[in-house]
């Protein structure tokens, strides 16, 4: 009997590699098989995880943790950074040719915007708007802009040189309940409002990543996942500690790490 419950773990075992997906450590851990070094996870309010890797592809993963596409186009370069919080509108930019390309859930090009066409030639960030427009910090002008696909400028915010006595160098913006996040690793966090005018700073210690709930900021310091308070504007170590080179992601529950080809879960505390 003993024979035969090693014979069908293995089995099971065997079955999850071929499907190029290894779970383990109580389903927190995912293992993708098929990938060398995840370099961007977003997940959808569906819960599905859309992953990029170092070859240039782009996959989707459902809920269960089962490929259902992918996509690969090297013409575009490395993809810096995905935007899923509209599930059927999937924000994708690649920064070294200065290109956001627009996906549907299936992973099929819907459109693009190539912001040089536009004379922004030295963007740091960008994502999606609630409005289906784009967010992006133009280092040339050195302003927060929202734009739309045609490149029309809908909003603009003072120079970020005004808004601190340090040198800002953003590396990353998003939207959440009304607010815009513009991050600064070495700085914090600014927010602004949707028009673009400056609501609150959230000073930090430097971090490698960082992610945003309504109440809480949550990034990595050098290995120690750090947990910001907006409302009192106090960081808590919550003590987890993951490798100093993880980055972040997260969905409505769960707070999750990925580096090389892991995604591990963890209950959002």
């Amino acid at each position: 009997m003993q024979h035969l419950k090693i014979i069908k773990l293995n089995y099971i075992i065997l079955t999850l590699s071929i499907l190029g997906v290894l779970k383990v450590k109580g389903q927190d851990t995912l293992i993708l098989k098929n990938l060398k070094n995840i370099s961007c996870v977003s997940i959808d309010a569906k819960g599905n995880k859309y992953i990029s890797d170092d070859l240039m592809t782009l996959y989707k993963y459902g809920p269960n943790n089962k490929l259902i596409t992918n996509v690969n186009n090297k013409s575009y370069g490395n993809i810096a950074s995905i935007d899923c919080s509209n599930p059927f509108e999937i924000y994708v930019f690649y920064k070294d040719q200065n290109i956001l390309v627009f996906f549907d859930n299936m992973l099929n090009i819907r459109g693009e915007v190539r912001l040089n066409d536009f004379q922004m030639n030295n963007v740091a960030c960008v994502s999606r708007s609630y409005d289906n427009h784009i967010w992006l910090i133009d280092m040339s002008e050195n302003k927060l802009l929202k734009i739309s696909k045609t490149g029309e400028i809908l909003a603009e915010s003072n120079y970020l040189n005004s808004i601190s006595t340090k040198q800002i160098n953003p590396y990353k913006v998003w939207e959440l309940n009304g607010q815009v996040h513009v991050a600064d690793s070495t700085i914090g966090v600014f927010t602004f409002d949707i028009y673009t005018t400056l609501d609150k700073t959230y000073h930090t210690q430097s971090f490698s990543s960082i992610m945003s709930s309504t109440e809480s900021l949550y990034y990595n310091q050098k290995g120690t996942v750090i947990k910001y308070n907006k409302l009192l504007r106090t960081p808590i170590n919550i003590n987890t500690y993951i490798p100093s080179e993880a980055r972040l992601a997260i969905d409505k529950d769960n707070l999750y790490y990925y580096y090389n080809n892991k995604i591990i879960s963890l209950k959002r505390p």
